[in-house]
Parts: structure tokens; sequence; C-alpha cells
């Protein structure tokens, strides 16, 4: 990725609606040059998305379910689309190891995580789960972004 690309980057991940010609001054770079590059961003899959607080929602219990699945492709795939359905599934993650997934799962109470924990205990393909509730969260961001500042 080139260098002004990174540099427009960190401007959207800062303020995502900020106007082009802001981001063109801050990086200096003409607004056509901005908005071809934020373009191009988008076709290779760049997405300018929305972040809220789970706790404006009512979600006061955030949790992370490990679990083993049985491995057959067909059983997982049928595991994925019911996965996809429940909302209080926030991320799917395949892991290397002894535990097969884990979901991040957020809910308004530990027994709507409980009911959910029961729900996947009924999932083809399930075969045990193990869930965590976070208790305090020190640090939260997406790491990657931090590759941005590096030089070349």
């Amino acid at each position: 990725m080139e260098e002004l690309d990174k540099k427009i980057l960190l401007e959207l991940v800062e303020d995502s609606r900020k106007p082009i010609y802001q981001i063109a001054k801050k990086v200096g770079a003409s607004r056509q040059t901005v908005a071809r590059r934020i373009e191009k961003l988008r076709l290779r899959g760049v997405k300018l998305t929305v972040s809220v607080n789970p706790l404006e929602f009512g979600l006061r219990v955030k949790a992370y379910i490990l679990m083993r699945l049985d491995p057959r492709p067909e059983v997982r795939k049928h595991f994925e689309k019911r996965v996809r359905k429940l909302p209080q599934i926030a991320e799917l993650h395949y892991l290397l190891g002894p535990k097969d997934a884990v979901l991040e799962v957020f809910a308004e109470s530990n027994e709507e995580i409980g009911a959910l924990v029961k729900k996947l205990h009924k999932l083809p393909g399930v075969r045990e789960t193990e869930t965590f509730v976070v208790h305090s969260t020190v640090k939260e961001e997406r790491p990657f972004l931090k590759f941005l500042h590096r030089e070349g």
C-alpha cells in the first residue's frame, strides 16, 4: 500500500465522514487525487463503517464461547448458516488448536448468554462449548491500523 493511501486511511479512521477537501489538505494532495484513491481503496475492499457501543442498545454482557465442532464440511456449513441467524453472535472465527471455533457474543444478561449456549448445543455438529464472560475491557482497538503508521 502506498504511503498516500495509508495517510488517507488514517484520516478516515479518525472520522469516516471527514470531507475530501479536509483530507486532501491534511495529506498534501489534490481533492481529485484523494477522491480517486478513496474509490480505489473501496474497490480493494476498504469499507467505511459505523462503530456503536453495545451498551447503548442494552447489551450489557459480552462473552466469548469456545467450541469443539464436527469437522465435516457439510456439518460446518449447516452450523454457519444457523449461527448467522442468531442476533447475539457478532463474530465467528475458526481456530487452530484444541478448540475449533470462537464466537463473540453480546446479550442483555447472563441468562440470555445461558439460553444462547443451550441453543448452540442443539445445533448439529456442536460437540462442546466453553463460555467466558467478559468482566471488564482494558483495551479495545483494531491493531492492524497501527501498521498504517509504519514507514514503507
